[in-house]
């Protein structure tokens, strides 16, 4: 089936149109779908925020129909961040609104006037004035496009961090569902879209309902018996904090030292022991795994996720629960990624506590500084704030800050260190996106039995045995997952989706796909975007650590003296990717994809 796509032009209009049916057979849709149209539409000298830059948003031939976990969404561009390809990923329902709506892609391009937002009602496409929106939080701007439109619109929006332009901004979906990494969301403001609303529909009818209901029996039975599930459905992702700390995975300091505070190390437990939780997922998932809770005030906010926990509380100091639960209410009320936040405090703090930044507004730990620095970045200043920026360019104006700026190729790391989880240091090393590894979504070194259908035998969080063969099962799996519309928390970070369950669940649809095919088409995407990569990127896409987490090993914990085998890792990557040995796909291995250079 041809892929239905709707492109939207913010100075001249829309028009339909559908992908050549080769797209769906190369690249199946979804985040596949995305990279093909960057790769074969995006010129190559248009720069991120150029009005001509695409915005895409992609869901998989799952989304919107009867299945459960398939409701979230891709979102794609060119990153302002890193100058290549540039993904963002949000659960929820919006994705299949989309898809109920009659569209799988939609691509923005072009730059509004004045602020707008776009709305999406079957066959009827139009932009509104948004001006009236500026300057409200992602929750209210839903609430109050909702209460216009009606309840049957699901919304996904910018906060005022995205209106100020913070170079991490993030898109928020239904006033819930942050969608992460950063990038796409300055894509967005720039071009002064304030939100899309689509309007939901029945669902989908699927082509074979017997072989998707026993796949999804399958599934629903594992996550009953699992004690992973079990975790992710009682506080999120926080539920990985135990083992993260217990390897060394968790830091302070920016990562100078392994010396957490007792607040921080029983963190998980606290958040556990937090009174009323109502948990918030796709319609029908066994395994809902967001999180709303109070604070002693009474006040509802968002459980932290883990990166937030890690990066606010381990790499910045932020011991209280309760701040952390504030810090989570006002990135999901302002839009901003957390990870990118937190890495970009953390390196200021630094910078100020070794004299480099004498502004003396952020020191190690204060709650008060780091609240009062976020609610800075939800308003426009005249003089742009330091911290509004990315933290690959806040690196380059101190000296000597590129040594331990947490950042790769200029997206912001996440807070697990490098240093004491080799999978993920090959993953934020390696990612075409930046240093992030949730491209590859590997948590299998925070999972204490790993499931058994990954290839190789599991080893040591520290070693280096079979991580590349196992880096790369991830990276095809994840893309396989986003191209078909199933969420990628469900399938990776909590390992409840098989490969085989998976092409059930992708066959039910209608789509003639092989297992070897599968493997093909997530081999096919990963390319096309280490390509993207490799051309487009600033700064030329250097597959490396910064200094303090590739040459200076911490002093104390489980990962103590040890550091990621770059170098021997990265080989073995390249040789099992079919890449030459400098890390570039060879114009063998694009032939044998079948892949333009």
């Amino acid at each position: 089936m041809a892929l239905r796509t709707l492109t939207v032009d913010l100075e001249r209009g829309h028009a339909r149109q559908q992908l050549p049916a080769t797209v769906e057979r190369d690249y199946l849709g979804g985040r596949g779908a995305i990279a093909w149209l960057l790769w074969s539409h995006l010129p190559a000298d248009t720069p991120p925020l150029a009005p001509e830059n695409l915005l895409i948003f992609s869901a998989g031939p799952l989304a919107g129909t009867g299945a459960f976990a398939t409701g979230g969404f891709v979102v794609g561009t060119r990153s302002p961040i890193t100058g290549s390809i540039g993904y963002s990923w949000g659960q929820g329902h919006w994705g299949a609104a989309l898809r109920q709506a009659g569209y799988d892609l939609l691509i923005i391009r072009g730059q509004a006037p004045d602020w707008c937002y776009l709305v999406i009602d079957g066959g009827q496409v139009r932009l509104r004035p948004a001006s009236h929106l500026v300057g409200r939080d992602t929750l209210e701007t839903n609430e109050a496009i909702r209460a216009d439109l009606g309840d049957d619109f699901r919304v996904a929006c910018l906060g005022p961090a995205g209106e100020a332009e913070v170079a991490y901004a993030s898109i928020v979906a239904e006033g819930r569902y942050m969608a992460e990494p950063a990038g796409p969301g300055a894509v967005m403001g720039n071009k002064r879209l304030k939100a899309i609303a689509v309007r939901s529909g029945p669902p989908i009818a699927i082509a074979d309902e017997r072989r998707l209901g026993a796949a999804m029996d399958v599934v629903r039975r594992r996550v009953e018996s699992s004690q992973l599930a079990a975790g992710l459905r009682e506080i999120g992702s926080g539920h990985l904090l135990t083992q993260a700390i217990e390897w060394g995975g968790l830091t302070a300091h920016n990562g100078r030292d392994a010396h957490l505070s007792d607040g921080v190390g029983h963190m998980r437990s606290s958040l556990a022991m937090r009174g009323k939780r109502d948990s918030r997922g796709c319609d029908g998932c066994p395994m809902p795994c967001y999180f709303d809770t109070q604070r002693r005030s009474g006040e509802t906010v968002p459980l932290p996720e883990l990166e937030l926990v890690a990066g606010f509380g381990a790499r910045c100091g932020i011991s209280s629960p309760d701040t952390l639960l504030l810090i989570a209410d006002r990135c999901l009320r302002l839009g901003l990624d957390p990870a990118s936040a937190s890495a970009a405090v953390a390196f200021l703090m630094e910078c100020q506590a070794e004299g480099l930044n004498l502004s003396g507004t952020l020191p190690w730990g204060s709650d008060e500084a780091v609240l009062a620095a976020l609610d800075r970045l939800a308003v426009r200043q005249e003089r742009r704030d330091m911290l509004s920026l990315g933290i690959g360019e806040i690196a380059d104006v101190f000296w000597g800050g590129a040594a331990f700026a947490p950042q790769v190729k200029g997206l912001a790391m996440p807070a697990l260190d490098p240093r004491a989880l080799t999978e993920i240091a090959l993953a934020m090393a390696t990612a075409p996106i930046g240093g992030d590894y949730r491209y590859a979504m590997a948590y299998e070194e925070l999972i204490p039995d790993p499931p058994a259908w990954l290839p190789d035998e599991p080893s040591h969080p520290q070693a280096v045995k079979g991580k590349a063969l196992r880096l790369i099962w991830h990276e095809r799996f994840a893309a396989m997952l986003d191209s078909a519309g199933i969420c990628r928390r469900l399938g990776l970070m909590a390992y409840q989706i098989s490969p085989g369950e998976l092409l059930a669940l992708i066959t039910a649809t209608g789509s003639a796909v092989s297992g070897s095919d599968m493997a093909r088409i997530g081999e096919r995407i990963i390319t096309v975007e280490r390509l993207f990569a490799r051309r487009y990127a600033d700064n030329g896409a250097l597959d490396e650590l910064p200094a303090r987490w590739s040459e200076t090993p911490l002093d104390e914990g489980r990962a103590a003296g040890h550091m990621p085998r770059l170098a021997d890792l990265l080989a073995e990557y390249y040789r099992r990717h079919g890449w030459g040995a400098d890390g570039n796909p060879t114009d063998e291995r694009l032939a044998e994809l079948g892949i333009k250079p």
